[in-house]
């Protein structure tokens, strides 16, 4: 079984990542999970999104985490796409696996920008 991790790149390479990774393993006994962090698309510029989006077709479900509890602008279409195609979606908050089974608000643009002023989305 592969499992896709969709999460915001602020989390790549950190330790919120590696213990998340750990419960999906343990959620997923003999799983592999498909950690985006670990792939680097090797496509034209504008075209990453598609990217990922083949990655979650190559996969068995999809388990997620938000960010200052929200679903970042990466995170959304990776969601979305694993529900349009009726694939397991699970958001993991809190070491719990929660299933989701319709659309997810992502960032309020407003918010998003004044994170991203703030360094905290890790952009810019």
């Amino acid at each position: 079984m592969r499992v896709f991790y969709s999460h915001p790149m602020k989390l790549y390479g950190s330790a919120a990542e590696r213990r998340s990774i750990s419960l999906i393993e343990r959620r997923f006994a003999g799983c592999e999970v498909v950690d985006p962090s670990a792939h680097k698309p090797s496509v034209e510029a504008g075209r990453e999104t598609e990217y990922y989006l083949r990655l979650v077709d190559s996969c068995d479900c999809l388990v997620f985490s938000r960010f200052f509890g929200y679903v970042t602008e990466g995170v959304k279409p990776e969601v979305d796409h694993a529900l349009s195609k009726g694939m397991p979606v699970y958001e993991l908050r809190e070491g719990r696996f929660i299933t989701v089974t319709g659309p997810v608000k992502d960032l309020p643009m407003m918010e998003r920008l004044i994170l991203r002023a703030k360094g905290a989305l890790g952009i810019g």
